[in-house]
């Protein structure tokens, strides 16, 4: 076995530093983007499965559970996961914490606004003004699902809030809201998540957005909106999503797709791979896509067909030319092992 030249020792060190530095400095670089969040809880499990199972899929990094109903009046809020468990949700504990410890998978909660009591009069515990509204519902949310107190779910710590069928309240406004939630985490982190439709500014959440809070924001890129993947084309949906990249700088964009064929705005999953991704995992703050909803995905294995392209690739600082110069300067020309 022969050694490095004495003279050449240095060198050798000076190469050894800037690789270990090279090498951080890439893991760092090449964390990546691209998770898939999904909606589940609307229809039975004969339709979307049970949590556990749509956590043991290995499709999902996200799952919002949809949703709690929150009102306007100053009502106590209820949780609604239509067939899952009727009046009695705390039986979904155990596969709450499935997901979230076996899976890694975080798990939100979404709101939801009971249409039928918006614009009353009849105010409650909301009554004395919009920043007690918003302090209100922060302190329940906080209290009965971000602590691991007793609540309609069980003894839970989940990992997020999430605001989505919203419509504007007399005495809920969600920028406040969104404030007052984040004003009450703690030591640990408590995600925010929105799902705005896919036209930029949202008519409803874009005050709410415009504070920069939110980490997270699945824009529904289906329905009848001008901007959905329509005939083959993608020119408005990538123009849009261009708007909500650069309006919205400091949040993790994600692309909600509709995961059936009979839903405005549905991208096939080879259209999605070919001409809709590859322009979109450009942005520096693209966040992977947002599933709609858990029954349509499992109806269709939409999810499985697209997830290995969802992953947002990244070149390594080792890859560029300077380094890959010095490195042939130190292996070749410098011939330390030879």
């Amino acid at each position: 076995m022969t050694f490095p030249k004495p003279e050449l020792i240095p060198l050798l060190l000076l190469a050894l530093v800037t690789l270990s530095f090279t090498t951080m400095s890439s893991a760092a670089d090449c964390a990546g983007a691209g998770a898939i969040s999904v909606y589940w809880g609307q229809k039975s499990n004969e339709t979307e499965g049970t949590l556990q199972s749509l956590c043991s899929s290995g499709n999902y990094n996200i799952v919002i559970l949809e949703s709690l109903l929150v009102y306007d009046n100053g009502s106590d809020p209820q949780i609604n996961l239509a067939e899952h468990c009727g009046n009695s949700c705390s039986k979904l504990q155990p596969e709450i914490e499935y997901c979230q410890k076996n899976k890694s998978i975080k798990v939100f909660l979404s709101i939801g606004q009971a249409r039928t009591v918006l614009k009353t009069k009849n105010h409650r515990h909301y009554s004395s003004s919009n920043i007690t509204a918003a302090e209100n519902l922060a302190s329940y949310l906080l209290e009965n699902f971000l602590s691991g107190n007793s609540g309609p779910l069980g003894s839970v710590t989940l990992d997020g809030i999430d605001i989505a069928d919203v419509q504007d309240g007399e005495n809920l406004k969600w920028d406040e809201v969104v404030r007052a939630i984040n004003a009450s985490t703690t030591a640990r982190k408590i995600y925010l998540s929105a799902s705005p439709e896919c036209v930029y500014p949202d008519y409803y959440l874009g005050t709410a957005i415009s504070t920069g809070l939110f980490d997270y924001i699945w824009v529904e890129f289906f329905y009848q909106n001008p901007c959905i993947y329509a005939n083959g084309d993608a020119a408005n949906l990538l123009k849009e999503w261009n708007k909500w990249t650069t309006g919205v700088p400091k949040s993790k964009i994600f692309l909600g797709l509709v995961a059936s064929d009979e839903v405005a705005g549905y991208i096939p999953p080879e259209d999605l791979i070919t001409k809709v991704l590859p322009t979109i995992k450009q942005s520096s703050n693209y966040g992977g896509v947002m599933i709609w909803d858990r029954g349509y995905d499992l109806s269709s294995n939409y999810s499985a067909q697209i997830k290995d392209s969802v992953p947002k690739g990244c070149r390594c600082v080792c890859d560029d030319d300077a380094w890959n110069g010095f490195y042939g300067l130190g292996s070749a020309s410098l011939g330390m092992f030879g």
